[in-house]
C-alpha cells in the first residue's frame, strides 16, 4: 500500500526556505528563490455551499509576488479576495483572460495567459498547461520549473497530454463533481510522472466529499502527501 505522509509541517516557518503551504481547497502558497507564488487562493468566500472545513483568513497571507489563477469559478478566483490580496501585496495576477477580466484591479497588475505560454519571475520558470474542465470558459494548469517541478492541475478530468507531465510534486483534484474523483485521480497518476502527489479540491463542501485514504491506497506510483490547511512541507 502506498504510504501516506500526513500533515508534514516544515520546521521554523519563519526561516528562509523553499516550501509548499496548503491554504485549503485548491489553494497553495509556494516559496522558491525568495519568490512567493499563490495559486487559486481560497478562503471560503463567494460560495453558496456550506463550507465543511476550517478556512484560513486572507490576512494570513503576508507576501505574494505572483497570484496564479486556473479559471474563473469563485472557489478558485473570488474577484474580491484576489483584488484585496493583489492590492495589499502588490502581486501580479496571472490567469486566462476570461478569469482576470472579472477582477477590478489596476491593469498593470494583470497579465492574461493561454495554454502554451511560458514566463519567469525571480528566476523561476512557469508554464501554462492544459486542463480539461468544460464547465469553465477557459481552464488551465501550471507547471513551476525550478530546482523542483510542481504541477498544479487546477480543476480537471484526465486527458491524454498528462503523459507528457514529469514533475516532483503534482497537486491534483480528487473531489469529483466536475473534476476527477478518487478513482479517476488515482488512474491519472499512472499517466503523468510525479514523485509526490498532493490531493486537493475535496471535502470542502458536501458535493466533493471523498475518502483521501482510499485515494492513497489506490495510488501505485508516487507517494501521497495529505495536507491540512496551513500545513507546509519543505521542498
Amino acid at each position: 500500500m502506498n504510504a501516506i505522509y500526513s500533515h508534514i509541517t516544515a520546521k521554523n516557518k519563519g526561516a528562509k526556505m523553499d516550501y509548499i503551504r496548503y491554504l485549503g481547497h485548491s489553494g497553495f502558497e509556494i516559496s522558491l528563490r525568495g519568490a512567493v507564488i499563490l495559486i487559486d487562493p481560497f478562503f471560503g468566500t463567494g460560495l453558496t455551499d456550506q463550507i465543511r472545513i476550517t478556512t484560513l483568513k486572507p490576512t494570513l497571507i503576508k507576501k505574494a509576488d505572483l497570484i496564479l489563477l486556473t479559471h474563473e469559478h469563485k472557489d478558485h478566483s473570488d474577484p474580491n479576495i484576489i483584488r484585496e490580496l493583489a492590492e495589499r501585496t502588490a502581486a501580479i495576477v496571472i490567469g486566462p483572460k476570461q478569469t482576470i477580466e472579472l477582477i477590478e484591479l489596476n491593469e498593470r497588475q494583470k497579465v492574461s495567459v493561454e495554454v502554451g505560454d511560458m514566463f519567469q519571475i525571480k528566476g523561476v520558470d512557469i508554464s501554462v498547461v492544459k486542463a480539461s474542465h468544460p464547465q469553465s470558459r477557459y481552464p488551465v494548469g501550471y507547471i513551476i520549473n525550478d530546482k523542483v517541478k510542481i504541477y498544479h492541475a487546477g480543476d480537471t478530468y484526465q486527458f491524454n497530454e498528462m503523459l507528457d507531465i514529469n514533475v516532483d510534486y503534482a497537486l491534483i483534484p480528487i473531489g469529483g463533481s466536475y473534476t476527477m474523483d478518487v478513482i479517476d485521480a488515482a488512474n491519472a497518476t499512472k499517466l503523468f510522472r510525479a514523485k509526490y502527489i498532493i490531493p486537493m479540491h475535496y471535502n470542502t463542501f458536501e458535493k466533493i466529499t471523498q475518502d483521501v485514504k482510499d485515494f492513497a491506497r489506490r495510488v501505485t506510483r508516487g507517494k501521497v502527501i495529505v495536507m491540512k490547511p496551513d500545513d507546509s512541507i519543505q521542498i
